[in-house]
Formats: structure tokens, sequence, C-alpha cells
């Protein structure tokens, strides 16, 4: 009789596992809280340890730890409501340290300016907190400088959304990455305009930086020169001329 019980139970799993199946997606492995895609409901995932999800991860808010996806975009854009840290501009996260593995695994956030995190940077002389912001200061491996060019394109996921971002006042430390020569961005460049030079140390955070282009105008023949933002330079030139202005937001 035991039996007879048990055939319908097994062809109940063998239907709820096709109809998983016919879903058109296999299991993919995440670690920690993340958010969840639009076409599969959206909000966030709280789930802190390692789970699944039949949903594939982008390249850019996360990064491969042990087989599994782990978040290191902002999590406030999604909905998170939980304890939360301020950062601005790029910073290493240690992941061994905020999921509890023993291997270190270090990776990098290429989020530029204020945002959150639902953890906060390890102790030590990397970084440096002013007013209740973390700032990056320390050394970053070369992984950082190689992955940049690809991984900073991170920026064009938050642009559109709509969510209460951190607002910085303070004056960042001088040793910050965003200010550090190697480190910090040599141009912020606007698509249509030319780029407008980042003076470091001079940038506070949510102020429009706007570096106009020389203006170069020159002229042919005796007695003609190159104006250089009203300043006359003689000299015998062809005639070209030139007009812009960069503008950028840091």
């Amino acid at each position: 009789m035991r039996s007879i019980y048990l055939v319908p139970l097994v062809l109940a799993a063998a239907v709820a596992g096709t109809a998983v199946a016919g879903k058109g997606s296999k299991q993919v492995r995440y670690h920690g809280i993340h958010p969840v895609p639009k076409s599969e409901g959206g909000g966030l995932c709280y789930i802190e340890g390692p789970h699944v999800h039949i949903f594939a991860a982008n390249k850019l808010e996360y990064r491969d730890h042990r087989g599994a996806n782990y978040f290191v975009g902002d999590p406030v854009a999604y909905g998170y409501d939980g304890p939360k840290h301020t950062y601005k501009g790029h910073h290493p996260i240690h992941v061994h340290a905020v999921i509890g593995d023993r291997d270190e695994d270090i990776e990098y956030c290429y989020l530029d300016g204020p945002h959150y995190h639902s953890f906060a940077p390890p102790s030590g002389p990397d970084f440096e907190v002013r007013g209740g912001v973390n700032f990056y200061v320390g050394t970053p491996a070369p992984v950082y400088l190689e992955a940049r060019p690809a991984l900073v394109k991170v920026n064009a996921v938050y642009t559109p959304l709509t969510y209460e971002r951190p607002v910085v006042t303070v004056e960042p430390p001088s040793a910050w990455i965003g200010v550090r020569a190697g480190f910090a961005p040599a141009a912020v460049v606007v698509e249509g305009r030319p780029a407008a030079v980042v003076v470091p140390g001079r940038v506070r955070a949510g102020v429009d930086v706007v570096v106009p282009a020389p203006s170069l105008e020159v002229n042919i023949g005796v007695g003609a020169g190159v104006f250089i933002d009203g300043h006359h330079h003689h000299g015998k030139h062809k005639k070209w001329r030139k007009r812009g202005r960069g503008r950028g937001r840091w």
C-alpha cells in the first residue's frame, strides 16, 4: 500500500522538475544579497549565504567568488533598506572578510562619486573616514587599472536609476584615489563635447565642473597672430579656428 502512495509523489516531483527545466535557464550560483532583475520580479534578494537562482548575473555589477556571483554595486539603488555605509569613488572590496571566507578575495568597485554598500571597509590605513564617508587612500593592485576601462562602464547602469544617493560635502583627503596622480581620471568626457580637465583637490561632490577649452583663432599675414582666450600671440601661421567648451560632473 505504501508503494501505491509513492507513485503519485514521484510523478508530481518529475512534473515539477520538468516545469523548472522548461523555464529555459540553468541554476546560477550567488553569494550574498543582490538585486533581482525586473524580468524576474525586481527588488532585492536578501539571502546572505550561498544560494542559486535561474537567472544570470551581469558582468559589471558582479564578481566571481569561487564560482558564485557576488554583487559589488549599490544595493540602495534597488530598494535595499538595511544598514549601509557611504563611500566615494573607486575602492577595493574584501569579499572574504564580508562573507567570512578564509581565502583572500579582493575585488574592486568602480562606481564614481558617492554611493552605498551594505558593509563597512576593513580597519586599517587603506581607508580614511571624513564626515562619515569612506575614502580609499591605499594603493590598488595592478589588476585595478587593467580592468578599469571595461568595468567603469558600470556607471552607465546607475545613471538612469532614481533613488536617494548619498550627499558628500566634505573635502576628500589628499591621498584619495580620486585625485591621486596615476589613478585619477585625466578628464571627464561628455559625449559631443570636448573633455573637461579635472583639477585634483578642487572638485566637490555635486558640483559641476566647467573648464572651457581654449578659443583658438589664427590669421595669415604680417602682424597676424594667435588668439588664445583673448590673448594675442604674434607669429605667422596657417588659418585655423576652433572653439569649444567642456562640461563634466564628478
